[in-house]
Parts: C-alpha cells; structure tokens; sequence
C-alpha cells in the first residue's frame, strides 16, 4: 500500500536524519558554532538543544525549524522537495530490483 503507516513512518525517520545533518553542514558552512547558532535563534536555546537536534536525541518545533532555515538563508520547500524526488527516486529503484528478482 502506497501510503500505509508503516512507509509514512519509516519517510518521516528519513527526513529527520536528513534534517540533522543539514542544520550539521549548513551550520559548519557558516563558520558558527552551535553555541552561535543557538544565539541566532528567535526562541530561547543554548548550545546543548542545538547539539541535540543534530544527534537526534530531541525533536524541534516546526517554528524552531523554520528559524533555523531563515538563519541560513535556505528554503525549507525547496529541501523538502528533495527529499521527496529522492524518496521516489529510491522507491522506482527498488521496485525495479523487484521485479527482477521475480
């Protein structure tokens, strides 16, 4: 089934890890340390929160993501966009394996 729970959560874990290592590149293209990107942020966080959205040992906000993309100058559609054609991308792939297989 195209759209069953268990493929919805195993998109979502994808997106959040690649969410992690995003605000990871972008943050270290920038020169910042999390401790300045923590300071940027329009909501009140310190250096160790920052440290633990790029681990994945907490989960941010919808508005804390936001921020941080408007920090960076990026767009969140255009990223999340991506993530999409790469999902996509990786399901043809794998039905094609599939269907050689059988």
């Amino acid at each position: 089934m195209k759209n069953s729970p268990g493929k919805r959560k195993r998109q979502i874990e994808k997106f959040k890890v690649q969410m992690q290592r995003c605000i990871r590149q972008m943050r270290i293209e920038m020169g910042l340390s999390q401790r300045e990107l923590a300071a940027k942020m329009s909501s009140k966080v310190d250096q160790s929160t920052v440290s633990n959205w790029e681990s994945g040992k907490t989960e941010m906000t919808s508005a804390q993501l936001l921020d941080i993309f408007l920090i960076f100058g990026k767009d969140m559609v255009t990223m999340y966009l991506g993530f999409l054609m790469n999902e996509e991308e990786e399901s043809g792939t794998k039905e094609e394996q599939e269907e050689k297989e059988s």
